[in-house]
């Protein structure tokens, strides 16, 4: 089944290094605004916590699959450099909660049943991207956070989420729009869209703290009905994020712990490289 769902889409708990878990003032003032803001949070060994849980739901038959995340994300040189990540699903036949560490050009996923010792299965492809997302929106760029705030229709105070109060700011954009502005998929996704596939709209809402850093992420989408045959899914996902500014320390497995692609002559693996798909 063709899905747009991310490997990323889905998590748990990250047992590593994180302290200073809560919002720092910044020496130099208040940020001109939330692209200025999240550009001052992307420094060396500084990051982010998040919870997401992922809804999809076929159209069909209205059954329903869950995906829920819990993530670390380290910043450095403007941009994620890595992410520390566990992630379970209720899907059937999914067995046990799956973690994977991401750094630029490689992913590992750990796997307890590999043979010969190693914990740690690498895939390597120069398209691999650390990436915090709600769905398709990436949360820690700040070029795709321009272009979602640029469609905002709905402004106004709401709750308090990490212990800022917020404003909410909601709108609509679109697939395309958000691959203009962010060229590159979000991790793990399984299909690039195409044609009519980029004209899909993505509802989005966000909350946005006093410090105008996001707190929360809201999206909503349909997956458009295919060609051939594929089942239609639509899909709602929730993400918190918490300690901006966080103290991170995400470091890549050990070599001698990893399965490198010159060992995939061993048997399969019990982990499949894309959980979330198919």
């Amino acid at each position: 089944m063709r899905r747009w769902v991310a490997a990323s889409a889905v998590m748990l708990v990250i047992p590593m290094v994180v302290t200073g878990l809560g919002s720092t003032a910044n020496a130099q003032g208040a940020p001109a605004d939330p692209i200025d803001a999240l550009k001052r949070r992307l420094v060396e060994n500084r990051g982010v916590k998040m919870s997401k849980v992922l809804t999809s739901t076929y159209i069909t038959d209205g059954e329903k699959e869950h995906f829920w995340t819990e993530a670390v994300a380290e910043f450095g040189r403007g941009k994620i450099t890595a992410i520390d990540m566990t992630y379970d699903s209720d899907r059937r036949n999914w067995t046990d909660p799956i973690r994977q560490v991401v750094v630029e050009g490689r992913q590992y996923i750990q796997d307890d049943h590999l043979p010969n010792g190693k914990s740690w299965i690498l895939r390597e492809d120069n398209e691999i991207r650390p990436v915090l997302d709600a769905g398709w929106i990436k949360l820690a760029d700040p070029v795709m956070l321009k272009a979602v705030l640029a469609t905002t229709r709905v402004k106004r105070p709401a709750g308090v989420y990490d212990g800022t109060p917020t404003t909410l700011y909601q709108g609509t954009i679109t697939v395309g729009q958000l691959s203009k502005a962010s060229p590159g998929l979000p991790f793990g996704l399984v299909v690039k869209p195409t044609g009519e596939e980029m004209k899909a709209k993505v509802s989005w809402r966000l909350w946005l703290g006093e410090d105008q850093l996001v707190r929360r992420a809201w999206g909503s989408w349909s997956e458009p009905f295919s060609k051939n045959g594929d089942v239609p899914v639509s899909y709602v996902v929730d993400a918190r994020l918490t300690g901006w500014g966080a103290e991170t320390d995400i470091a890549a497995p050990s070599a001698d712990d990893v399965v490198t692609p010159s060992d995939w002559s061993m048997p399969e693996p019990s982990v499949p490289l894309n959980p979330a798909a198919g």
